[in-house]
């Protein structure tokens, strides 16, 4: 929902996964044979993990790792936090417990043992593109002489909780570039457009009251 055009109507079901990993601490140079690492068991996990697009509708992202407590000690504890989002809701879901699956499997493996929480914090939902809001927002695009671009996309949106309860909502695109990176910006001049974008909008609503 990067650029002015857009018009956002529906998101994805996203997934959040929290692993913790127990292994067994020892010496790492007395007596390292004695250990479980943890952070050797969510290594072998992630290792296996196709992340990225997983298919045109599908994403799986590892963001945090932490593990291990000092330097010369085998890691008793380490935890993974993942995210899994899809357009499609089964294909969520089905995901979400192969990754499961894999931190299982992977920590058995080395001797270790993991516990893996899931959390839905979004369900997949989407509005009609005949619907009302949406209407709304194409002519607010239109007016400031540009061409709406209907969207669904794999980004979390708070309209989903909306359009979820009943509440129709869209997104409006508001022209930065480069999201959620240090380089992120936006120009002045589509700032401006945003703004006449929402004073369309606001217009709109007034006279219909």
């Amino acid at each position: 929902m990067d650029t002015l055009e857009d018009i956002v109507i529906g998101g994805p079901s996203y997934m959040s996964i929290d692993v913790d990993i127990t292994g067994k601490a020892a010496h790492a140079g007395m007596e390292p044979e004695k250990g479980i690492s943890s952070i050797k068991a969510a290594s072998y996990a992630i290792s296996m993990l196709k992340e990225g697009w997983i298919d045109g509708e599908t994403t799986v992202n590892v963001g945090i790792i932490k593990g291990g407590q000092i330097l010369n000690a085998v890691p008793e504890k380490t935890n993974v936090r993942l995210e899994c989002r899809s357009k499609s809701h089964k294909k969520c879901l089905h995901q979400s417990n192969l990754i499961k699956e894999v931190f299982l499997t992977a920590a058995k493996t080395v001797g270790a043992k993991a516990e893996v929480k899931m959390e839905l914090l979004i369900k997949a939902s989407h509005i009609s593109e005949d619907a009302e809001v949406v209407k709304i927002a194409k002519r607010a695009v239109s007016s400031v002489g540009l061409k709406p671009n209907v969207r669904i996309i794999c980004g979390g949106t708070d309209a989903s909780n909306y359009n979820e309860k009943g509440i129709e909502t869209v997104v409006m695109g508001m022209g930065v570039k480069a999201a959620h990176t240090k380089e992120e910006n936006i120009a002045m001049a589509d700032m401006e457009k945003a703004v006449e974008i929402i004073q369309h909008i606001f217009k709109e609503l007034s006279e219909k009251r």
